[in-house]
This record gives C-alpha cells, sequence and structure tokens, in this order.
C-alpha cells in the first residue's frame, strides 16, 4: 500500500538555503536524524527531505547511514567530522549567501592554506543553493571580497594555520610563541581543540597542558609568531575537548569565561526572518511574538563586550529586556554616541557656512 503523501501546511516554510543551514550545523554538532524528524521539523514532504540530505553530501558533508534496528538514523562520518569550527558571527547581510561556509571550512585537507580554504568553502556554499555557473562564479567573487575586506590579513601564516588545524584533528600538545598586546611574546603549551570564525577572523581555542577543559580560551590567530612545535606524544583527553566546546558555546564569540548570566532580548518584526535563520548562540531560546517579533533567551558564560558590539549593530531593532544593567549600559553608549553625531554634523555644518 502506497504511503499517504503529507498533507499540505499553512505555515510559512523557511527558505531551502536556510534549512540547509540549520541541517548542516545540527549534523555538525553531532545529532542523529531521521527523515521522519527532518519532515517535521521543517515542514518538507518526504522527497524534498532526501533531496536536500543529497545536496549536503554533494556539499562535502560525510552524512552515513546507521541502521538502528529498523529504524535509519544520518549523522555525521565519525572519524571525517572530528574537527568541531564555531560558527560565532557572521552578519546577517551575508549569511544567506555564505550559508555553509563554517561547517565546510570543517571538512577541509589540512594541507589547504587560509586563502584556499576561503575558496573551497565559498564554492560548496554556493553549489548547495544550486546556482547556474555563470551565477555561481559572480557570487563567488563578491563572495571572498567581503571575505577580504572585513577580514585580518594572514598572508604569511599559512604554515601556522595548517600546523594549528593538524594539531586540532590530532589532539597534539604544542609550543607556541605568542604576542600578547599586554604581556607581549611568551611561549605557551596548549592543547589546539578547535578553530573558530569570529568576524572575519580566525580563532584557536586552546587548553592549558594541566587543564580540563574548563578554563580554555580562545587565542588570535594573527598573534602566533611561528609554527608551532608538536610537544611528545601527549593526546587531548576526549572528556577535557568536549569540556572546552561545551565552555566556548556559552560564551559570546571568543570572550572570556566569567560567571553565567541569563539574557533576554526581544527583535522587532523586521529583524526576525535574521534572527530565526541561524543559530546565535548554543543555549537560546526562541519565541514569536503575536505581532511577528521574536523574543530570544541565552546563557551567556563569557565577558559581555562582543555581545555588546553585536547587539549595538541592530539599532533599533532590538530592545534587551534583562538584565538591566546591560540594558542600561547600552542605552547610555547609544545615546552618547547619539549626542556626538548630532553634535559633530552641527559644527561640521557651520564650518562649511563659515568657510562660504
Amino acid at each position: 500500500m502506497a504511503r499517504p503523501s503529507k498533507p499540505r501546511s499553512t505555515r510559512a516554510r523557511l527558505p531551502k538555503d536556510v534549512v540547509l543551514l540549520q541541517l548542516a550545523l545540527l549534523f555538525q554538532t553531532g545529532e542523529r536524524l531521521t527523515y521522519d524528524r527532518i519532515v517535521d521539523e521543517f515542514d518538507l514532504q518526504r522527497r524534498t527531505a532526501e533531496r536536500y540530505v543529497r545536496d549536503l553530501r554533494d556539499a562535502g558533508l560525510p552524512i552515513v547511514v546507521v541502521q538502528r534496528g529498523r529504524a535509519v538514523e544520518l549523522t555525521l562520518h565519525a572519524l571525517r567530522s572530528r574537527m568541531d569550527i564555531e560558527a560565532l558571527d557572521v552578519s546577517p547581510a551575508v549569511a544567506k549567501s555564505l550559508t555553509l561556509l563554517v561547517v565546510a571550512a570543517a571538512l577541509l585537507p589540512a594541507n589547504l592554506g587560509v586563502r584556499e580554504a576561503v575558496d573551497r568553502t565559498v564554492r560548496a556554499a554556493l553549489r548547495v543553493r544550486g546556482m547556474k555557473l555563470a551565477g555561481e562564479l559572480r557570487r563567488l567573487e563578491d563572495a571572498v571580497l567581503v571575505l577580504e575586506n572585513d577580514a585580518k590579513d594572514y598572508t604569511g601564516r599559512e604554515e601556522i594555520f595548517e600546523a594549528l588545524f593538524d594539531a586540532v584533528l590530532e589532539g597534539r600538545l604544542v609550543d607556541v610563541v605568542y604576542t600578547s598586546p599586554r604581556t607581549g611574546a611568551e611561549h605557551r603549551r596548549l592543547f589546539p581543540a578547535s578553530i573558530g570564525l569570529y568576524r572575519g577572523g580566525l580563532y584557536v581555542l586552546g587548553v592549558d597542558e594541566h587543564d580540563d577543559g574548563a578554563q580554555a580560551r580562545w587565542w588570535a590567530l594573527e598573534r602566533f609568531d611561528d609554527v608551532p612545535v608538536t610537544v611528545g606524544a601527549a593526546r587531548l583527553a576526549a572528556s577535557a575537548r568536549l569540556k572546552a566546546l561545551a565552555s566556548a558555546r556559552r560564551r559570546w564569540g571568543p570572550a572570556r569565561s566569567r560567571e553565567e548570566l541569563i539574557v533576554t532580548l526581544r527583535f522587532s518584526p523586521a529583524a526576525a526572518p535574521f534572527v530565526r535563520a541561524r543559530p546565535w548562540h548554543a543555549e537560546v531560546d526562541i519565541d514569536t511574538d503575536d505581532d511577528g517579533g521574536v523574543r530570544m533567551s541565552m546563557r551567556l558564560a563569557g565577558e559581555t563586550l562582543m555581545l555588546e558590539s553585536w547587539l549595538k549593530s541592530w539599532g533599533s531593532e532590538v530592545q534587551v529586556l534583562r538584565p538591566t544593567w546591560l540594558a542600561e549600559r547600552i542605552a547610555d553608549d547609544l545615546e552618547r554616541a547619539a549626542a556626538r553625531h548630532r553634535a559633530a554634523a552641527a559644527q561640521f555644518e557651520q564650518l562649511l557656512r563659515d568657510e562660504d
């Protein structure tokens, strides 16, 4: 007997590229999915869900089928997906055209440099979207320009990137020379647990030699002064790596760890589609208001300066509901900025009149 088709839903469906991004991130975080779950969660037909999984495979995600009795589960290949890259922050303006940038980057061969990695991952993201060749080449040029304009310059640091990439995959302890703005150059021994992307910059999540992962911190890649040297045969324990990743996901960007707090935000209906398009934080709950706006609550365990910068970039499209001190601090900053803009514009206009 033929299986009955799924009844047509009356709710609006997410665009294909947004669904692909969310599926890829679910796979990358270790989720075991079934076609039934994909169909139910994303309001798809079974054939559409199967086609989307094929698209992800074509983009380079090593999705494999795991038989659990009569049930079939989809998951990432255990060995080919060992590296965990944090999708820390991509602006809404480029999020859709670079949907799988970070996820695809996690699967690149270790012998690729940064520039080659950007080129390949952008191609993978565009290929998922099913663009024709001419459009793909044009968008590729635009995407690389965006990345290069917004990113830090890693020219000549390909070997450092490759060595750190290898150390993440192999769990190796490395000796590095790191130049801090505060303390200058110093030798450190650490286990690189992951590589993160934040606002065009690459960061290494490092676990100190004698730490269990709880105090892991992000290190800016451009501040490594030389190629890391492998130290002995020590390996990063799986428990320490998982603890480091869990700690990093609770922060906002490459912020330092701190006491946990709950932040609740309210986004306008105009900003809501961008907010729903991707997961902004690992521990976040999102609800839709009656007027189409979005309320977001997150458990944050890091310094808030990077979060505050992100919030101010939304302008009047976001409101901080709690904590009160965060709302007041952002309001004070915006009021000072508004006063400076008005005063500077009036002063410059007067200067122009005087010159005339």
